[in-house]
């Protein structure tokens, strides 16, 4: 039985929560600043812009990740943590010094080396402080970061890029004469150092549940010999997520440039408007989804987090692939709601899904099986496939809409259909989870 106290569990949450949303600003913030970067760096187009926000970054994140992860599940994990959160701020200040394509090329890359530690090592903190019918919360508070920061990127980035692009250069110390864009990577950047530092106010928690007490951890073997026996659930698992994680990085990565393209609104109008969507009905949607899964998970339902995420799903689709044909710009922001909503959903849902099957000391190894399969694709595919769409489909930039309603039919009907299929396979892996004692 764990024993910490609300207060602990709330400031772990809050804070692991507060990491999650710096690495997703640190992340996405140049999605707000596609157009500026495009212009200063020599005239980009949409997908080399493409290859810098999603190859740079998920190839590095994705190479680092397993590696990073076995660490977790053998050492102090808030360290690593620790490490993580100084290393991807300092290489997203370095990126406001980037002066051509492969300069921020090279900095994103570097950002992807510390956001890799993150992911793996909290989810595993989160599920030794946290007893199972609570820990959908836990997971699903943490999973508000994507919308709490995309709302502070969208809110704060986008008028803050307006505000500078109507001025003179800024000079800073040190970076001297700057771009709009290159100073606010250098805004949002610096802070993670402090965080960074803040981590070492929470402890590493006690190991707990199935194999907590094998400080060696599992072999690369042992690891696959895992997998392998649940592959039929894993597999449906990857492939629906994969889907929604394409369809939801897509979106998040080109919201901004439709509405400035399809419906004439400036960065920041879009920036203030889906900016505080995000944030309020992300969260909303996010703790939901965690609550009422753990109240499922009580009830008996061990199936709770996939047939949830497909409730989620079927309501989301029809919305998402009517959203960018619409032509009156109030009718695509009134629909943007709900969308964001459902969107707010899965990411929490899949954490408490895979730690339920999970054994201790492989749990941030089995995180990290999933970012390698789910996430290393979705960043590099989600920016990039709109812009090739864009560029190369329908061969101009303002058919941003068609890329994405088009995009969604596919994306959530493949999710549905695996979501389905996951269901039973999940009350069998977490009926097997002591297997691997």
């Amino acid at each position: 039985m764990k024993s910490y106290s609300s207060f602990t569990l709330w400031y772990v949450v809050i804070l692991l929560t507060i990491a999650s949303t710096l690495s997703f600003v640190d992340r996405q913030i140049l999605n707000v600043m596609i157009g500026p970067i495009k212009r200063d760096l020599g005239g980009l187009s949409d997908t080399e812009i493409s290859l810098i926000i999603g190859l740079a970054f998920s190839t590095v994140y994705s190479l680092t990740t397993l590696p990073l992860a076995r660490i977790a599940d053998r050492y102090n994990r808030r360290n690593l943590i620790a490490a993580g959160i100084f290393s991807w701020s300092l290489m997203t200040a370095l990126a406001g010094l980037a002066s051509n394509f492969w300069q921020l090329f090279a900095a994103r890359m570097g950002v992807g080396i510390g956001e890799a530690s993150l992911g793996p090592a909290s989810t595993s903190m989160l599920a030794d402080y946290y007893e199972e019918r609570r820990l959908p919360l836990a997971y699903g508070i943490v999973a508000t970061a994507p919308f709490i920061g995309t709302g502070l990127a969208s809110m704060v980035g986008g008028p803050l890029v307006d505000y500078l692009e109507a001025r003179p250069r800024l000079v800073m110390p040190v970076f001297g004469e700057m771009f709009s864009w290159q100073t606010v990577l250098v805004v949002v950047g610096l802070p993670g150092i402090l965080l960074a530092l803040l981590m070492f106010t929470i402890r590493e928690p006690v190991r707990t549940g199935a194999s907590a007490e094998r400080v060696e951890g599992y072999s690369w073997g042992e690891v696959w010999r895992f997998c392998m026996g649940r592959r039929k659930y894993l597999t449906m698992h990857f492939i629906a997520y994969l889907c929604l994680s394409i369809q939801g990085f897509a979106f998040l990565t080109w919201i901004v440039e439709f509405f400035v393209r399809t419906h004439g609104w400036s960065r920041t109008d879009i920036g203030l408007t889906y900016g505080a969507i995000a944030f309020f009905v992300g969260i909303l949607g996010s703790i939901w989804a965690g609550y009422y899964a753990g109240n499922m998970i009580a009830r008996g339902r061990a199936d709770a987090p996939m047939r949830l995420t497909l409730w989620g799903t079927i309501g989301l689709g029809p919305l998402a692939v009517t959203m960018p044909l619409v032509p009156q710009d109030w009718l695509a922001i009134v629909l943007i709601i709900p969308i964001t909503f459902f969107m707010a959903m899965p990411p929490g849902l899949s954490n408490a899904a895979l730690q339920a099957i999970s054994p201790n000391r492989m749990r941030g190894q089995l995180i990290a099986i999933y970012l390698i399969c789910v996430s290393f694709l979705s960043y590099l595919f989600a920016p990039l496939i709109i812009g090739l769409m864009n560029d190369y489909v329908f061969g101009r930039e303002d058919a941003i809409h068609l890329s994405l309603s088009t995009l969604a039919a596919v994306n959530y009907v493949l999710a549905a259909v695996c979501l389905f299929f996951s269901l039973g396979p999940l009350q069998d892996a977490v009926a097997r989870v002591r297997e691997f004692d």
